[in-house]
């Protein structure tokens, strides 16, 4: 069963971030930024979704070989995260795996549904040497 995490218990999912993961999926984890997450086990999870605070969009975290998380990923998106996009005025929603190895899974996962896909260009600014 899928369940929120209070903002207290965020914590329990710094081990499922990979070190090379987004920041806004750091940020929220940390509590520095606003955002809602949901996982496997509250008590010790495996497998998670951060929704990011501003709505812009979710991050699957942790194990993407959990197959019980992995199933009930449709269920809850249409009993749980439709309904809360819907009061906030949204129709879709952009999903992208912490790291590679999520392509696969939210592929097979929600091959069932209209997904797109693009390549997303990430830019680091250097130090200026003087």
């Amino acid at each position: 069963m899928i369940s929120e995490l209070k903002r207290s218990e965020f914590h329990k999912c710094r081990d499922l971030l990979y070190e090379q993961g987004q920041l806004e999926a750091k940020a929220v984890v940390e509590g520095v930024n606003p955002g809602r997450i949901f996982v496997d086990d509250i008590e010790s999870p495996a497998s998670g979704l951060i929704w990011l605070g501003n709505n812009d969009g979710f991050f699957f975290i942790g194990d993407e070989r959990n197959e019980g998380f992995n199933t009930e990923l449709n269920h809850f998106i249409d009993t749980v995260i439709i309904p809360e996009a819907r009061k906030v005025g949204l129709t879709w929603f952009e999903g992208i795996g912490n790291h590679n190895k999520w392509d696969e899974t939210i592929k097979k996962v929600f091959e069932n549904r209209n997904l797109g896909s693009w390549n997303q260009r990430v830019y680091t600014l250097q130090k200026k040497r003087l």
